[in-house]
């Protein structure tokens, strides 16, 4: 069985409440996007979101070959 329909759930309710929370934290007066360190914190947790998201896509094509 594969693996698929939980990624899609885990990314697809998890990224909602993800991005709400980042819009939350950056919508305008909650931060300054002219601020290098929020600038910084935005692109970590992006880059992090999308890293786990291709870590566990790699994880599921790996598991799908065995």
């Amino acid at each position: 069985m594969t693996n698929w329909p939980q990624l899609i759930y885990q990314y697809g309710v998890g990224g909602v409440f993800f991005f709400i929370t980042l819009y939350l934290c950056y919508r305008p007066g909650a931060s300054d996007s002219r601020n290098p360190s929020d600038r910084k914190a935005l692109y970590y947790l992006l880059l992090g979101f999308a890293g786990y998201l291709a870590v566990h896509i790699v994880w599921i094509i790996i598991a799908g070959r065995t």
